[in-house]
């Protein structure tokens, strides 16, 4: 029988490791019957001169997509930039077939913000971190 050791690494992978676990978590799902693909959407807020003042980016799972990130620069808060870049997600979202959008954040970032937007909390990590919590949310899109 062979011998095996953890290796443990900080930061990125090395290449040919990374391709190894990707190559075989896909295949495991494959053979499961969930053939995995997956698309990163960008957007951005930019100005004349191409500066960046806002962004969001979100990730397509099957049917879902994710909010992975985002931002807008604190002078243009409340100017419903936010709102606008989460809509224009979720129109990437419902044109490549997402019937769900989802994300995370905490309660000392925007859970009002995403109920506005008519997300509903599906979890709670609490006392994450300490004193605060991280809330779940998804929302169902129209297709």
């Amino acid at each position: 029988m062979p011998e095996f050791n953890f290796e443990i690494t900080v930061g990125r992978p090395k290449l040919q490791d990374y391709k190894v676990l990707s190559a075989g978590m896909l295949r495991y799902h494959r053979e499961l019957g969930h053939p995995r693909t997956s698309e990163t959407i960008n957007i951005f807020l930019k100005d004349s001169k191409h500066q960046v003042h806002g962004g969001i980016i979100g990730t397509v799972l099957w049917n879902g997509l994710e909010i992975n990130s985002l931002w807008v620069a604190e002078s243009l808060r409340g100017q419903n930039y936010g709102r606008q870049l989460v809509e224009a997600l979720e129109k990437e979202g419902e044109k490549r077939g997402c019937t769900l959008i989802y994300t995370n954040t905490f309660t000392w970032q925007a859970p009002g913000f995403y109920e506005k937007l008519g997300f509903k909390s599906y979890g709670q990590l609490d006392n994450f971190p300490p004193g605060n919590s991280l809330i779940y949310y998804s929302k169902n899109l129209e297709v």
